[in-house]
């Protein structure tokens, strides 16, 4: 199945060509290769609240689960695609081996909606059994007046990681989310009217909160006849009835929180009593930046609830609540550059031929250290 996403909301006449170029063979490979996906399970649940210049979420890929479904010889990542939404400015997946963090998997961090891609790694990397993986995004939300929450929808976000590897396992998607209780209580609500912590939980994570009130099957929006393609007239009619669809998008309109978020009454504290879950997320004090730094570190460092998803959709590790590992920070080695920055650092740089193109003031100053070196020995011969 091959997806492809299209974002013109002005609804302009647009002409283009895509397409994928497969190559194949007809020799079996030494090693089968694999795709898992880590990060922050899409939910209302993953919030990112509004004014913020940077606010960092995270998704945890458990030691549980690699040491329980990654075999003993580790499996090696070949590339990695860091994916979020239009609010995404730096992304990272991070690696954890014992109580030490390893150099980042993969980093962005000029994050560009537009501009997404698999990134080939300079050499594989494994991962072992036991390692740890943080899928960490950082957010901009200075232009936004609502909270976001995570979805599908580019007026929503996301953040994940998908991991391109071999040999290929059973795992699937290893990532994690806020456990329920534990997201209610960060924003100090205790008990809601006629619902108990458990059955919202258990809805959560059964879907079934996100789709008790939507149609079972999706009405056609428009419908075509052959010719169509072609029709300028048809083509505007399709256009329209995008537009006046329910739930179309349009990057730059905030998406208000989901139905439950409407339907869940606060009963305990007393404080915030017979305000609905929607007006007290936008009461709070988002501008207060304590408050907001408070909320990033609960959420990141605090409790995940892990999953471990194998590739027929079951569990191989039952879903589990969990604080991120301690580990000694990764810190980029003093000194270490690239070539490129070294040459600039000294005023070189190279031609297109590779070789090394002097500036004019260094090629100034050279000559004078030359001619002072050659006039000391003609003193030194001449004594």
């Amino acid at each position: 199945m091959v997806e492809a996403h299209f974002d013109n909301p002005t609804g302009n006449t647009l002409t283009g060509t895509w397409g994928l170029r497969l190559h194949y063979t007809g020799e079996l490979r030494k090693n089968e290769g694999g795709m898992m996906m880590a990060g922050v399970v899409p939910s209302t649940l993953h919030f990112v609240p509004p004014f913020q210049k940077e606010y960092r979420t995270a998704g945890y890929c458990s030691v549980g689960c690699t040491r329980e479904i990654i075999p003993k010889s580790g499996i090696n990542i070949v590339s990695v695609m860091l994916h979020s939404h239009v609010a995404a400015r730096k992304l990272k997946l991070r690696h954890i081996r014992g109580d030490k963090e390893l150099s980042p998997l993969a980093e962005d961090g000029r994050f560009d909606f537009n501009y997404q891609q698999s990134r080939r790694l300079s050499q594989d990397i494994p991962v072992l059994p036991g390692d740890g993986l943080i899928t960490e995004c950082t957010y901009n939300t200075e232009d936004r007046s609502a909270p976001t929450v995570g979805g599908y929808s580019t007026k929503e976000e996301m953040c994940l990681a998908f991991i391109l590897h071999y040999p290929r396992t059973e795992l699937a998607g290893c990532y994690s989310m806020p456990p329920v209780k534990y997201f209610f209580e960060a924003l100090g609500i205790r008990e809601f009217y006629g619902k108990d912590m458990t059955d919202i939980e258990k809805a959560f994570l059964e879907g079934s909160v996100e789709t008790e009130s939507l149609p079972t099957t999706t009405p056609k929006l428009f419908h075509n006849k052959p010719g169509d393609e072609l029709s300028p007239e048809a083509n505007q009619k399709a256009i329209l009835a995008l537009q006046q669809a329910k739930d179309y998008s349009i990057v730059g309109q905030i998406a208000s929180p989901k139905r439950i978020f409407d339907r869940l009454v606060i009963k305990e504290p007393q404080e915030f009593r017979n305000m609905s879950l929607s007006q007290h997320i936008h009461r709070m004090p988002y501008n207060d930046s304590s408050f907001t730094t408070k909320m990033e570190e609960y959420f990141y460092k605090g409790l995940h609830l892990t999953f471990c998803r194998k590739r027929d959709d079951s569990l191989a590790v039952k879903e589990h609540i969990e604080s991120l590992p301690n580990f000694q920070k990764y810190e980029n080695r003093p000194g270490v550059v690239c070539s490129h920055k070294a040459r600039s650092q000294f005023g070189l740089s190279s031609s297109s031929s590779g070789h090394p193109i002097i500036p004019k003031t260094m090629f100034h100053i050279v000559t004078i250290f030359t001619v002072v070196i050659r006039i000391l020995q003609q003193g030194m011969w001449q004594s």
